[in-house]
């Protein structure tokens, strides 16, 4: 089971989460409800945690907000009817979680309705409150589950949000009827001062063996079943329930999308080019072997994040090359400079974005500089395979990954600048026919050559094949309107539109996330696009862009 390398803050002490003060009337804000969407572990994982405004007033039944599904039918109870959430919170998560920051902003834990006027420690158990026709009653804490560490990209999310008793409470309805934004939320009684939901959290999730509290909990008439349930096991079997299955899942639910790693090696290739061997913090029972032509997303200094292409390993232990940009905006000179042996880097899935064509007769590969990192992996799986290739690599001087190329003996050929050596393009591609594939890497002159010399000899588009081997998906913010579904998206400047749609449940398939292979395109039907990656043709770009990595500028508006 998935391990937290998190180390939590002393918790509080109980005697401080009684008695609170009780609350002046305050607004409600919003009311939001949503439907049951695979919106979660790249469609894996069914949610209704997307949750969208709702205007004018809206129905509130025994068991919630009509409109309002659960993906997991037990949530569908009267002591769950509505689930409510400090907007405080997000501020305390954003400063903590910087590289999720644009995930944490109000409805983003799937809560009914937020206010920052009160929270886990200012709420009882049992306490009734008026909003707008309807009263409700505090029936629990919410118990959070492994779906958070998925909305968040935070493998222990649900450990976390339990541990800092920041879940939110969940009500159950005493009297239904109609309320909208601007009705007041007012403390109606308060029965059991003693008891707030961050005590009675403490007691479920921190001091688990209090059998004196359990007791007294367990007596509480306005506790949910559930709630009480959990308590009385405890007391009855003498030992703590497993949480391990809630906070993370099983194999098929733990998050993936991001993982620790630990740099294991860290060895100079070159004057600028470095190697890094990373190495899974997590055990992996059964690591795969990296596929040809794959990448991987790397959060760096907190909200920076980059691709890189990884030149051979496993999903357990992996090799990246890096050059140092001289024009580096903190990715590579973090690596170069600050991540040693031992430092824990937060690592995405890796994915194969460059696939080899199994059906050509022969491979021409042509990298420039650090640009070879794309191939390595691919190259050793030809070799291996025994296909006809030739690599044509060209330098400034030094050469990186010598051990690599080696092993793949007189299939390669070396062009050093600094020798007065040139690569002839156009000689290279004139052997080529239509059963070649073309693959080319490195600077943005070298991969432009390819592709004008290939057009020169008529070779088809769909044999070459062009690697980014780098990704900025971040630049000016921008605003994109949905038509379909009467919503505005922002989008940060740090967040890609493609992360900014999944915020607000859009299903968007994606793969590469590095504008590589075409997946993620959207339709676009007004606005300017600074378009970025090459999975688009250039007839394709004047209505669509790869939303995993090209910008809106300004405004512009989806066709979703």
């Amino acid at each position: 089971m998935a391990i937290s390398s998190w180390i939590p803050p002393p918790p509080p002490r109980p005697e401080t989460l009684k008695n609170p003060a009780p609350f002046a009337p305050f607004p409600l804000i919003q009311l939001r409800a949503g439907k049951v969407k695979k919106s979660l572990g790249n469609g894996r994982i069914e949610s209704a945690i997307f949750k969208a405004p709702l205007s004018g007033p809206v129905e509130i039944t025994k068991i919630g907000i009509t409109r309002d599904e659960h993906a997991f039918e037990p949530h569908r109870s009267p002591d769950k009817a509505l689930l409510h959430y400090c907007t405080s919170h997000y501020e305390e998560w954003k400063k903590e979680l910087p590289a999720s920051e644009h995930l944490f902003r109000p409805g983003g834990f799937g809560e009914n309705f937020f206010n920052e006027e009160v929270s886990e420690r200012t709420v009882c158990i049992g306490d009734r409150i008026a909003i707008g026709e309807i009263i409700v009653e505090v029936s629990e804490p919410r118990a959070p589950c492994y779906k958070l560490n998925h909305r968040f990209e935070t493998k222990d999310m649900a450990k976390r949000t339990q541990t800092l008793l920041r879940t939110g409470w969940l009500y159950r309805v005493i009297k239904p009827g109609t309320v909208q934004s601007g009705d007041m939320i007012q403390l109606l009684e308060r029965p059991h001062p003693e008891w707030t939901v961050a005590r009675v959290m403490y007691y479920l999730f921190i001091d688990t063996k209090d059998v004196e509290m359990m007791k007294e909990i367990v007596e509480l008439p306005a506790l949910g079943e559930d709630i009480k349930g959990k308590f009385r096991a405890r007391l009855a079997k003498g030992m703590t329930e497993d949480q391990d299955g809630r906070m993370y899942g099983g194999e098929e639910e733990k998050m993936d999308t991001w993982s620790e790693y630990r740099v294991a090696e860290k060895r100079k290739e070159t004057r600028t080019v470095t190697a890094f061997v990373l190495e899974a913090v997590d055990d992996i029972h059964h690591p795969a072997l990296v596929e040809p032509g794959s990448h991987v997303r790397l959060k760096l200094g907190g909200k920076l994040v980059r691709a890189y292409s990884v030149v051979g390993g496993t999903s357990k232990r992996f090799e990246l090359g890096i050059a140092l940009d001289p024009k580096s905006r903190g990715a590579s000179k973090y690596l170069h400079e600050t991540a040693n042996i031992g430092e824990i880097l937060t690592v995405g899935r890796i994915i194969a974005s460059l696939p080899i064509a199994v059906d050509a007769d022969q491979h021409i590969v042509l990298a420039g500089g650090i640009g070879i990192t794309a191939f390595l992996a691919a190259l050793k799986y030809l070799q291996g395979s025994n296909q006809k290739f030739h690599l044509h690599y060209a330098v400034a001087e030094e050469v990186p990954f010598k051990q690599h190329m080696a092993a793949l003996g007189p299939n390669v050929t070396v062009y050093n600048k600094a020798l007065g050596q040139r690569m002839d393009i156009p000689s290279i591609l004139s052997h080529a026919d239509s059963r070649t594939h073309i693959y080319t890497c490195g600077p943005q002159r070298l991969m432009d050559a390819v592709q004008s010399t290939a057009s020169t000899y008529a070779i088809p588009p769909s044999n070459i094949h062009i690697e980014a081997f780098t990704v900025t998906t971040s630049g000016d913010p921008f605003s994109a309107e949905l038509k379909q579904s009467n919503k505005v998206v922002e989008v940060g400047s740090t967040q890609t539109l493609l992360d900014a749609l999944k915020a607000v449940g859009m299903d968007i398939d994606s793969s590469c996330e590095v504008g590589n292979c075409g997946t993620c395109r959207v339709d676009v039907t007004e606005g300017r696009i600074e378009h970025r990656g090459t999975g688009l043709l250039e007839e394709e770009r004047c209505g669509s862009m790869l939303s995993c990595v090209s910008r809106g500028v300004g405004r512009i508006i989806l066709d979703l």
